[in-house]
């Protein structure tokens, strides 16, 4: 691996690191990936509801029981293409 010395910056104490701000104190979501997240629309296909979990799974580090709170979503991944993709109320409340 190599360091770009134009690209590195030393003596501070907080910084952004693959969409994570990496401080003293721990790890935290960027406000970008967060933003990211809270401002996508409830899915409407099956398609964007592996997009919203994969980026559910880039922090999930950072979420604690993860698995049951994405418990909600695993019937809608299970539809095939001729089922109907119906988002309910127990699907927001898993988000």
């Amino acid at each position: 691996m190599r360091m770009n010395p134009d690209k590195c910056v030393f003596g501070v104490t907080a910084g952004q690191f693959l969409g994570f701000m990496i401080h003293e104190r721990g790890i935290k979501i960027g406000t970008k990936s967060k933003d990211a997240i809270e401002t996508m629309m409830p899915p409407r296909t099956k398609n964007k509801l592996q997009k919203l979990i994969g980026k559910i799974n880039y922090i999930r580090r950072l979420i604690p029981n993860l698995s049951a709170k994405l418990e909600a979503f695993m019937p809608l991944i299970g539809t095939q293409k001729s089922e109907e993709f119906v988002w309910g109320p127990r699907s927001t409340t898993g988000v």
